[in-house]
Formats: C-alpha cells, sequence, structure tokens
C-alpha cells in the first residue's frame, strides 16, 4: 500500500548511474530471473538482468517495460522514461499497461518527470516526445496538454496546437483542456479577445470539473460536514509530499482504511485540475492587465489568490493593479501581506551553511540549493532568504515605495516618506545599478522637504548613467 501512495505522490527522484552486467544469458532467462528480482525488491540485480535483455532486444517492448520498472523502484524516473517510450509506442504492450491503473500513473510519471526536466534545459525538442508519450499512455490527465501547450508554444509549433485543441474541443464540447489549449494558441497569436474568450470558457469548465471530482472524493469518504476542509488538507499533504501524514490522517482522523490508493489519485487529479484552473486565472488576470482593464483583473487576481494561498503571483499583480487604479493604501497592504510571505531572516544553523556558500563577498544575492526550499535566494546585503526572484523583488519594492509616498503627500502623513525611501534603499540593496531607484530617493527626499539628500541621489543617478553607457 505504502509503495502505491509513494509512487503516486513523488515526482523528484535521485539519479542513480546504471550498473551493466557482463554475463550472458538467454533473453527469456533474464526476464524470468529479473522478475523474481524484481518481486523479491532486489532492484540492482533486477537492473542487471533487464539491462542485460534489453541490450539484446532494444527494441523489445517487455524488456523496456521492466527496465522502466525497475528504475522507477530505485528512484531514477529520468533515465526510466527513455526506456518507456518502447513499450507506450507498442499498442499491444500499450493496452496491458493501461489495465493496470498503478503501472499506468508510475509510467505517466516518468515521462512527464523527464519532459518537465527537458523543457527546463531548454530541450523543448526532446521535452515533446515524452509528453507525447505521456498523453498516449493517459490521455485522460489535464497535465498533459499543460505541458503539451509550453513546448508547442516554446517550438512554435502553433497550428498543432490549433489542430489539438480543435479535436478536443469536437470529442467534447465543454472540454477545460481543449479550451485552454485554444487560449494558448490565440495569445501566441496576439489575438487577445479570443484568447480571453477562450481561457474563460476553460476556467468556467474546469470549476465544473474540479466540483464533479471534489463530489467524488466527499462520497468514497462518507464526507457529509466541512467537504472542503478535509480536501484541502488532503491536497496539501500532497502537495507538500508528506506521505506519513496523508494516510495517518485518512486512517486516524477520518476513519477510512480500504482504498487509501484510490483516494490518493482522486486528490491527484484535484490537485493536476487545480493547476490548470489557476494557471488560467493567471492568464485572464494578465490579459485584462494588457487590455487595460484593471478592475477586472482585481477581481481575477482576488479570485486566484482565494483559490491558491501559495500563488505569490496573485498578490503581486493584485497589489499592481491597485497602484495602477490609484488605490495605494490597498497596494501597500497588500505588498507588505506579500513581503511578510516571500521573505524571512534566516537561522543561526541556516546562517553558517549559507556562510559555506558564499565564495565572492561583492555578490548582492545568492542562490540557494535545494535543501533551503521552498527559498531561492539569499540577499546578502539584507541578510533575508527570498523565495522570490531578486529581479522581481525589485519590482515588489519599486511598486510599494511609491504607493507610500504617494500616501505620504495625499494623507499627509510625513512618515510615509521614511518607508516610501525604505523600500527605495532595499532596491539598491539588490541592484546597485537600478537607475529609477536613485530617481526615486531623490524626488521622496525633495518631497521630504530634505533638498540636499536629494541632490546627492541625483548626482548618484546621474554618474551611474555615464558609467554605463
Amino acid at each position: 500500500m505504502r509503495k502505491i501512495i509513494l509512487l503516486i505522490f513523488l515526482f523528484n527522484f535521485c539519479f542513480k548511474p546504471s550498473i551493466i552486467s557482463g554475463q550472458t544469458k538467454p533473453y527469456d532467462v533474464l526476464i524470468r530471473s529479473g522478475k523474481i528480482y524484481l518481486q523479491n525488491r532486489q532492484y540492482e540485480k533486477a537492473k542487471e538482468m533487464f539491462e542485460e535483455a534489453v541490450s539484446q532486444r532494444p527494441e523489445d517492448p517487455d524488456g523496456n517495460f521492466y527496465l522502466a520498472i525497475t528504475l522507477i523502484s530505485l528512484g531514477d524516473y529520468l533515465n526510466a522514461a527513455r526506456y518507456l517510450l518502447v513499450p507506450v509506442n507498442d499498442n499491444n504492450y500499450l493496452k496491458k499497461i493501461q489495465k493496470d491503473e498503478n503501472y499506468k500513473l508510475t509510467c505517466w510519471s516518468s515521462l512527464i518527470e523527464a519532459s518537465q526536466n527537458y523543457l527546463a534545459n531548454n530541450k523543448s525538442d526532446s521535452a515533446l516526445i515524452y509528453a507525447k508519450g505521456a498523453l498516449i499512455l493517459d490521455p485522460e490527465r489535464p497535465f498533459n496538454y499543460t505541458l503539451l501547450s509550453q513546448i508547442y508554444a516554446n517550438l512554435k509549433m502553433f497550428d498543432s496546437l490549433y489542430v489539438l485543441a480543435q479535436n478536443m474541443i469536437s470529442k467534447d464540447a465543454n472540454s477545460p483542456q481543449g479550451y485552454s489549449l485554444l487560449g494558448s494558441y490565440y495569445l501566441a497569436k496576439e489575438d487577445y479577445d479570443n484568447a480571453l474568450n477562450s481561457f474563460e470558457n476553460s476556467i468556467r469548465n474546469y470549476e465544473r470539473k474540479i466540483s464533479e471530482e471534489k463530489d467524488k472524493l466527499a462520497e468514497l469518504l462518507k464526507l457529509k460536514e466541512e467537504k472542503e476542509k478535509v480536501i484541502k488538507k488532503l491536497l496539501n499533504y500532497q502537495s507538500e509530499k508528506k506521505i506519513k501524514e496523508f494516510e495517518s490522517y485518512l486512517k486516524d482522523s477520518l476513519k477510512f482504511r480500504s482504498g487509501i490508493e484510490k483516494v490518493a489519485q482522486l486528490v491527484l487529479e484535484i490537485s493536476s485540475l487545480n493547476q490548470e484552473y489557476t494557471q488560467n486565472l493567471l492568464r485572464v488576470g494578465l490579459i485584462q492587465m494588457q487590455k487595460k482593464k484593471e478592475k477586472e483583473a482585481v477581481n481575477t487576481f482576488k479570485k486566484l489568490w482565494e483559490v491558491d494561498e501559495k500563488n505569490y503571483d496573485a498578490l503581486f499583480y493584485l497589489g499592481a493593479n491597485y497602484y495602477t487604479l490609484s488605490l495605494y493604501d490597498s497596494c501597500r497592504i497588500t505588498f507588505e501581506n506579500l513581503i511578510s510571505l516571500i521573505l524571512r531572516w534566516p537561522t543561526e544553523e541556516e546562517k553558517l551553511k549559507i556562510k559555506d556558500l558564499i565564495t565572492d563577498t561583492s555578490l548582492n544575492y545568492l542562490e540557494l540549493p535545494s535543501q533551503f526550499s521552498p527559498y531561492l535566494y539569499y540577499l546578502t546585503k539584507d541578510n533575508s532568504l527570498s523565495i522570490l526572484a531578486p529581479e522581481r523583488l525589485e519590482n515588489v519594492y519599486m511598486i510599494l515605495g511609491g504607493a507610500y509616498a504617494q500616501l505620504a503627500k495625499l494623507e499627509n502623513k510625513p512618515t510615509y516618506y521614511d518607508s516610501a525611501i525604505k523600500y527605495f534603499e532595499k532596491i539598491i540593496l539588490i541592484n546597485p545599478k537600478n537607475l529609477d531607484a536613485y530617481q526615486n530617493l531623490a524626488v521622496v527626499y525633495r518631497d521630504k522637504g530634505d533638498r540636499e539628500t536629494a541632490r546627492k541621489y541625483l548626482e548618484k543617478k546621474m554618474k551611474l548613467e555615464k558609467e554605463l553607457k
């Protein structure tokens, strides 16, 4: 049972190099021996058998499939995906995999992992191969279409994107994925009206689909009250990969013991649908901004934040739209909230680890290893950990400083000038070459009545402009 849940939850694994056996045995013997080792969880020995079998018959789906399953059992999803392409593209063998839900989900996860890895490394051609394999294996998974739309857009294969979208809509007039792909097509073509219409259709259909899946889960768990609260908790365990807590919550709190793997699959399905749904909300909000519909964008980003409290893009764009609408106090409150969520001081233990990572003391920020997740950067001059990239943080400080400066004038609150100065100075700690920060500091000090300091910042800006030419 635990293995099934583990396979459903995990997407990132450590790489372990292959060991190729030098022994030569008949193919059938290698397959039988490998299966016995696999069944007994002797994965390294199983790997040796299946690797030798594949070396004898590279195109045989059986050897490739079991080698892939063994590699997955060892945590090597990326390497496993290479071998899965053979059985997935064999129609008869594909049907065998699809009949077993656990195998199907495990293999799909491996192919998706490989595709995302190639996409992240700007190898969209390779990413497309594995994304297509995942689509063939399990066409019902919403994430297939999210991934394909990104890859097609990267490769500028807009016609393929359009054909795929139309095929899906022709099969299901309410297909959320179909309208999502169609929106991506129009967005790539900069046809914002049709893109907006398509994404809004997709959002409505995702809301319906998510509601249906939640009802299925509630029925399975026999939930009568607090349905949303329970499902949210399960989704959090899933997203944070807390397998033990997930099982314990089901068994101890909900008194649910039989069919945990089915619950895990439904939770994963809802999570996948939610990802698509929130991504399309973000797209709609950005298109509304593009079309100067800031009031509509505010409502969209509010909705996005309500359904995904870890979507910091929602708060950023919400605050930015408040500023555009001259709702400076709402902007201030939103960005102060955002900063409280994305920044924190490092612990003493973390400081020691970070100290060992710093090889250049002149750096303004440091990219952190995965052990600091979700914090991705250390701001060396400000001694803080950040979830957002420094360039994005500059934008937050710039708008927030501007909001404080506007409020200082409009509401006659001189202390707000000091807050504006604080945030503009923080920009310089991240990027000493940000000309706008020096300009804004000069303006704020002038408005505050300190013309001498204003002049100094203006001179710094002019000097920097010459250096940057």
